[in-house]
């Protein structure tokens, strides 16, 4: 059995090498507390969640499983109590164990469990959702579920089942996900699971490279390296855009500036090599941030960044309970499933497996996230109209210039008597192609959504700040409201911007 589970863990770790191992177990004798030992023995921090506190949970064990477990429990990475009651301590550790899992790793024989909590129903819950939350923070209404990894296990004192040993997996059935009359969406299966891990593997690659005060809270820390990450990524995106666009309307002014029939003493050939060299930068630029996916990441990572942020701001609160992935894109089973992930690993690592803060929960601090978002959404809000304006300006001064310039050309030829086609001609149809092309940027980067989103963004916000000071007003109520609020309008932004993501024909 251990030689099976090492080799499932050495599979795990040269599929996604970027990934750090976090096993959690619940520490029962048997395969519980042998796979944990076996994580210890390899360097694998071993989270315990226990049903009971230690003292009522020893009484389960024999002497000699005792002195065991507390061997275990001691080299433990940390460890928690996640039971209700006695009579539902070890369902509630299945049903811990089964939504904070990316990978549940089953010592199974196939047969029904014995009693509630047991791995049967663990498995159930893995592969077909959690039918009754755990804890306050585990409300989601469409859980996620996932993959389990079965070994083929004997139960002690019975006979062995067929293919003892045997290494299996498991993935979630098709289930009916119908949000309208219709509409069915699938369970994830295998290949939605390693996309929702390369993409989990790529954001840790990424957020490594960022750095974070060293005396920042777990929680605060990840927040700023996802922030800092995301920024740098949205700048490597907006630079890659407009490079892109700039190329393609050199492409377009080489092939109205530059005639091909040598009229302006330019050989024929330059004009091709101009037209087509500005062309394979385009989209050389085109293929490059395809290829890192950097619109994505940054859509992505932004997406993270808010829900932390919206996290942080409960914490800080004293609403500890809450949990951000359990409100937020519960409506995209597959694509956007790893954000639920890395969302749910984070708090279980900063929160749930973090002892309490020192400092008592302050609606203060809270509010200072509102403050912040307002200021934020303000200026952001001003920045893109400004940029809406000046594209605009943009726009008017092309067209408008092109024209002007081909109208003079044609009033001097009148004059003079010169037929002046070529003057008369290029410069409205070149003004006329850079507005079209600025048009087309502003499109791509939504300005003037971005501006009613903020001002609306800015409006809420606004509004929780006035209801806060109002006397007595339920803080914590007003800032769990925003920050549902705030999700749902960030969710709503990634879905518009991945739903018209950046394409060379459209340029």
């Amino acid at each position: 059995m251990r030689e099976r589970f090492g080799a499932v863990l050495d599979e795990l770790g040269a599929r996604h090498p970027s990934l750090p191992f976090l096993a959690l177990s619940g520490l029962a004798a048997g395969a519980d507390i042998a796979a944990a030992e076996v994580c210890i023995d390899r360097g694998i921090p071993v989270l315990g969640v226990l049903p009971m506190p230690t003292d009522a949970y020893e009484g389960d064990f024999s002497p000699q499983e005792r002195e065991r477990f507390r061997r275990t429990l001691d080299r433990c990475w940390v460890s928690i109590v996640v039971g209700t009651s006695r009579e539902t301590g070890y369902a509630d550790v299945g049903k811990f164990i089964a939504y904070y899992s990316a990978v549940l790793v089953a010592f199974w024989d196939g047969l029904p469990g014995r009693g509630a909590g047991g791995t049967a129903d663990v498995i159930e819950l893995r592969r077909n959702g959690l039918a009754i939350a755990a804890r306050d923070a585990l409300h989601a209404s469409i859980p996620d579920v996932g993959p389990v990894i079965q070994i083929v296990t004997p139960r002690q004192g019975e006979a062995a089942p067929e293919s003892v040993f045997a290494v299996r997996e498991l993935y979630p059935r098709e289930t009916d996900r119908s949000v309208q009359a219709g509409t069915t969406k699938t369970a994830p299966g295998k290949d939605d699971f390693e996309r929702a891990l390369d993409r989990l593997e790529r954001f840790n690659r990424d957020i490594a490279l960022e750095r974070a005060p060293a005396d920042a809270e777990p929680l605060t820390s990840l927040l700023d390296r996802v922030d800092a990450s995301a920024n740098s990524i949205q700048n490597r995106t907006l630079g890659s855009v407009r490079r892109m666009y700039v190329a393609v309307a050199l492409a377009g002014a080489a092939q109205l500036v530059l005639p091909s029939d040598g009229s302006l003493h330019v050989p024929a050939w330059a004009g091709v090599v101009a037209r087509i060299g500005f062309l394979v930068i385009a989209f050389a630029v085109f293929f490059d941030a395809k290829r890192n996916d950097l619109e994505n990441r940054y859509q992505d990572y932004r997406a993270i960044a808010e829900a932390l942020r919206v996290q942080e701001a409960w914490l800080r609160a004293g609403l500890r309970g809450r949990l951000v992935e359990a409100a937020y894109l519960q409506m995209q089973q597959s694509e956007l499933e790893w954000i639920r992930l890395a969302l749910r690993t984070a708090f279980l690592v900063t929160t749930v497996a973090a002892p309490e803060p020192g400092n008592p929960p302050s609606i203060t601090a809270s509010s200072e996230w509102i403050d912040g978002q307002i200021r934020y959404y303000e200026a952001v809000g001003k920045r893109e109209q400004a940029n809406m304006g000046r594209a605009h300006k943009a726009m008017v001064w092309s067209a408008a210039g092109g024209a002007v310039v081909s109208a003079a050309a044609a009033a001097a030829g009148w004059a003079f008597g010169h037929s002046w086609a070529y003057w008369t001609t290029m410069p409205i149809a070149l003004g006329g192609m850079i507005a079209l092309i600025i048009r087309f940027y502003v499109q791509q980067r939504g300005f003037g959504e971005n501006a009613r989103r903020y001002q609306h963004m800015f409006t809420v916000f606004d509004a929780a700040r006035r209801r806060l000071r109002e006397p007595g007003a339920d803080a914590r109520k007003v800032l769990e409201q925003l920050g549902h609020e705030a999700l749902s309008e960030h969710a709503e932004w990634l879905i518009l911007h991945r739903d018209r993501p950046l394409t060379f024909v459209h340029t």
